[in-house]
């Protein structure tokens, strides 16, 4: 049905008043258009083609009034007056306007077809459905010029998201990647399991066959369907050698081929090396013979989107082959999160610009050239490129703006064509497209998504000049070698002074989750200056930094996992690179990572591109959500932690040495089990128990982790420090749980830190438990409160290993955790657990750059502090989640607050409040630290 509001209907009132009683179809079209596209359905970017495009030529020698793509429509617009029913000469043929739309329509290439044809001239709309009826006999729609007010949400529901052309590709996308799924379960069962060399056959053969039906239905195979008859013409015990036969044939070139039947001849060559090696194809069966039948008919496989689809064949592969791998998939959103800023966003404004030029004299010409031979020099290099995600993307986008500078010049009747031996216009291809991939199934899909999205672009240029361009044999072949990138030398590949972008999707392996090779990896790039705490995609950066030192106008952007932009890995990571003139060009801070796969990876990410230029000025994406779109913002400089400020680099802050800030306590971690949960009582059923041994009784404490104390539940724990051997003896709850603990740290690993305590199964690995009233500091808290969610124990409650703790009498230390000038500093400096903030002392506590306050102004602080907490006081039962919930926290409790930051604010020595400024916090806390530590760059 569309959607409408008020102010929209006002806004079609107002365009209805404006052209009732005019229109010319050759002076108007454009005007009228615009003005309801833009002014009444403010649909942005309406000039640009890749929204809307009129007067686009067809193969069929007319032209497209206007075509819009993204929305999935084209118009046929007639002047006022015009007869919608009567035919008329078009193309040396009668038809009426809505069967000379539906040529058009069916002119263009299948990726490109529209959903909707609306015929317009001037006082009335008509609206017809392809979906639903294909020959467009009767319209869906009807409605005159002054009926518009009303039904401006029928056209404004043609630019709804879920019509687009990239989401009706999604689906189409996700649909072929079930039915690729099929034919591999189909195809797996004749190989034999577990077998290496089998796996890569399976793989190579399934990318293979799709790409079969794809050509077919593409029309490079001649005649429709000449694939899917060929495979059904053929039975389970012949299909291996004929498939064989075909493979060999789809690479021998004509000249080569000697004698064929006359099936086998038909089928064109191919070449580009899809074909090439001689794949073991074991026996097939009649059950592979039906599922390729059956994946073939009813779905046109020339309507994915190569980048999309690249995704799913990945899926072919186990899942623990991807996990370990760390890999993950891209969407094209993120893509572009990433290739925009990185080159795109300025190819983009620079075709504008030259579109903008003067006709007369030829500078639009020029311009339109100069741009066109800049476009077909760049080379990219995606060094850990999975199914070629990133080279496919922006191989499309690169042409889709040659095929917009091919249409301009073609207009203004300055194309050359020569469709000899070369490519006429098209000189955007794939061979500048380099990758590296460490899975042999991965590079076979990335070449196999190029090659299909050269075929979809040519289609493509073929409807803008209306001319067949050369298709087969393929001459063009995008370089993937697999490989270790960070064993391999890149310039192997590419010659680092040849290539323009390095970028990527780098795996997904913590400092933690490491494996033994991948930890020699990074060392065998950083060298000495290998840091354990360094994720695996650092090695990418410095990798990238070394390869393109010789190239100072080359520039690198990876995607990334977000612990790289906090806490200790940022020194050793940026610092070297900062040195070596690489500055952050554009960054996005952390967000929610997306994937087409069927199972997403649901991580935490940054995005960072690199240069050595000294402008334009760096571009800061901000995310109000993590799953929400991102807010660029142009600064002056990024640092290592994504936050716009001078470039420090906060080195951890030992225990001995205390806190930087003299008016601050040191914190301590809780007590840390190591117990197996021997010593936990986490049910109601065994708490019971516990209580009813009268010795035990004595010795079971409330026991608390962050989750647990933020949320308001309670568990208990055996705190044995003070019993004696015969009481643990005679309380069989007791000693069967000392027991239980024995056994856990005795068969734990020798030397592990566990089986060092295997002599003391009666207590916790350490007993750091406060013996007066503690503040409690969650080591992990939400990222949507405003504020910390720490609070104060009584020394009975043991705090566990997710509890930071430390003894606080006058409020000091809770007056400053609570204000929104540490919150700031965690979310800048620390380190985080997806992207919830997550509290470290050395790190963010140790450094927190709290000027010495006097006495008065202490005083007042932690007065201030004391408000937060009576304000808590007023809503008993009350749990700290409860309390600070964004969507649900107390008026009092946020003044109070409020109040503690205006005098927090000013003990930093920011001399105001600053309101809801934390970009001004963080200037404040970032010159406070130079000041205190007389660190910086």
């Amino acid at each position: 049905m569309g959607f409408m509001t008020e102010t929209m209907r006002q806004r079609a009132e107002e365009f209805v008043r404006n052209w009732t009683g005019r229109g010319d179809e050759d002076s108007d079209t454009q005007q009228y258009w615009i003005d309801l596209l833009e002014n009444v359905i403010q649909v942005p970017d309406v000039r640009d083609r890749d929204v809307a495009w009129f007067e686009r030529r067809t193969a069929s020698g007319g032209k497209i009034d206007l075509y819009c793509g993204e929305a999935r429509f084209l118009v046929e617009q007639k002047s006022l007056g015009v007869d919608l029913d009567k035919p008329a000469e078009r193309q040396h043929r009668m038809v009426t306007p809505v069967q000379q739309a539906l040529s058009y329509a069916n002119a263009l290439p299948a990726s490109q077809r529209p959903d909707r044809i609306i015929v317009c001239p001037f006082d009335r709309f008509r609206i017809y459905n392809l979906e639903t009826d294909p020959l467009c006999e009767r319209p869906a729609a009807e409605f005159t010029l002054d009926e518009l007010p009303a039904n401006i949400g029928l056209l404004a529901g043609l630019f709804e998201l879920n019509r687009s052309r990239v989401t009706v590709q999604k689906r189409l996308s996700r649909e072929a990647g079930v039915l690729a799924a099929r034919l591999h379960d189909a195809l797996a069962v004749c190989y034999p399991a577990d077998d290496p060399a089998a796996h890569d056959a399976l793989a190579m053969l399934t990318v293979r066959i799709v790409f079969c039906l794809y050509a077919e239905d593409a029309g490079l195979f001649g005649r429709p369907g000449r694939f899917t008859a060929y495979v059904e013409a053929s039975d389970g015990r012949h299909l291996q050698g004929d498939l064989r036969d075909l493979f060999r044939v789809l690479d021998t070139p004509d000249a080569e081929r000697g004698y064929l039947g006359d099936e086998l001849k038909a089928f064109p060559y191919v070449d580009g090396g899809l074909f090439e090696a001689d794949t073991p194809i074991p026996p097939l069966n009649d059950a592979v013979r039906e599922a390729i039948v059956g994946i073939a008919t009813g779905f046109d496989w020339s309507t994915i989107s190569p980048v999309i689809f690249g995704s799913l064949m990945e899926e072919t592969l186990s899942h623990d082959e991807r996990r370990s791998g760390g890999m993950h998939y891209t969407s094209p959103e993120n893509i572009h999160r990433l290739i925009d800023p990185l080159f795109l966003d300025g190819l983009k404004a620079d075709l504008t610009d030259a579109e903008a030029r003067p006709l007369t004299g030829g500078a639009r010409t020029k311009a339109l050239n100069a741009l066109h031979d800049r476009i077909a020099a760049l080379r990219f290099l995606d060094p850990a490129c999975g199914s070629g995600n990133f080279l496919t993307e922006t191989f499309l986008c690169l042409r889709r703006l040659e095929n917009r500078i091919i249409g301009d010049l073609d207009n203004d009747g300055q194309l050359q064509l020569d469709l000899g031996d070369g490519d006429g216009p098209v000189r955007v291809t794939i061979d500048r497209f380099h990758g590296i991939e460490i899975n042999g199934f991965a590079c076979a899909v990335a070449r196999t998504a190029l090659w299909i999205a050269e075929q979809q672009m040519l289609a493509d240029t073929e409807s803008i000049i209306t001319s067949t361009l050369p298709r087969l044999p393929f001459r063009d072949t995008a370089h993937i070698v697999r490989a270790n990138a960070l064993r391999y030398d890149w310039n192997t590949l590419l010659p680092a002074g040849e290539c323009d972008y390095v970028m990527g999707n780098p795996p997904f392996a913590g400092h933690i989750t490491k494996s033994p090779e991948q930890n020699a990896d990074l060392e065998s790039v950083w060298g000495k200056g290998c840091d354990g705490y360094l994720d695996y995609v650092t090695g990418w950066f410095r990798k990238a930094a070394d390869y393109l030192a010789p190239n100072a106008d080359a520039s690198f952007a990876f995607v990334a996992t977000n612990s790289i932009t906090q806490g200790r890995p940022v020194q050793a990571l940026f610092k070297p690179l900062f040195d070596e003139g690489w500055r952050i060009s554009f960054a996005h801070r952390s967000f929610e990572w997306s994937a087409p796969s069927t199972e997403n990876a649901q991580v935490h990410v940054v995005i960072i591109g690199m240069d050595r230029q000294d402008s334009p000025l760096p571009v800061l994406y901000r995310y109000d959500r993590v799953d929400g779109e991102p807010r660029p913002t142009p600064v002056d400089n990024i640092n290592g932690y994504l936050a716009p400020g001078p470039d420090l680099f906060l080195k951890a802050r030992s225990q001995s040495k205390g806190t930087l800030a003299p008016d601050l306590s040191t914190v301590h971690y809780g007590s840390m089990p190591l117990d197996g949960g021997s010593l936990l009582i986490t049910t109601r059923e065994e708490y019971e128990r516990g209580m009813s041994d009268p010795i035990a009784a004595r010795y079971i404490r409330p026991f608390l982790m962050g989750k647990q104390f933020i949320n308001g539940i309670r568990n208990w724990c055996l705190w044995l420090v003070d019993a004696e051997p015969q009481e643990m003896r005679e309380s069989h709850f007791i000693s069967e749980r000392v027991r239980m603990c024995r056994e856990d740290r005795e068969h734990s690993r020798p030397g592990t830190d566990k089986y060092k305590h295997r002599n003391t199964p009666w207590l916790f690995r350490d007993d750091h438990q406060p013996r007066e009233p503690y503040l409690a500091i969650p080591e992990v808290f939400t990222r949507r409160r405003r504020y910390a969610t720490c609070g104060f124990c009584p020394p009975n409650v043991i705090a566990g290993s997710k509890i930071y703790v430390c003894e606080d009498p006058d409020l000091v230390n809770f007056s400053i955790i609570e204000s929104s000038m540490f919150i700031t500093w965690q979310m800048s400096i620390g380190g985080k657990n997806k992207s919830d903030p997550s509290f470290a002392n050395t790190i963010v506590w140790n450094t927190l750059p709290l000027p010495r306050m006097d006495d008065a102004l202490r005083r007042s602080v932690c007065e201030k502090g004391r408000g937060v907490l009576d304000a808590r006081a007023a809503h008993p039962g009350q749990s700290l989640a409860d309390l600070y919930d964004p969507d649900f926290m107390p008026p009092d409790l946020a003044d109070a607050h409020r109040e503690l930051d205006k005098i927090v604010d000013v003990a930093f020595g920011a001399g105001k409040w600053l309101g809801e400024d934390n970009e001004a916090r963080m200037q404040v806390l970032y010159d406070r630290y130079t000041e205190m530590t007389g660190m910086g760059r």
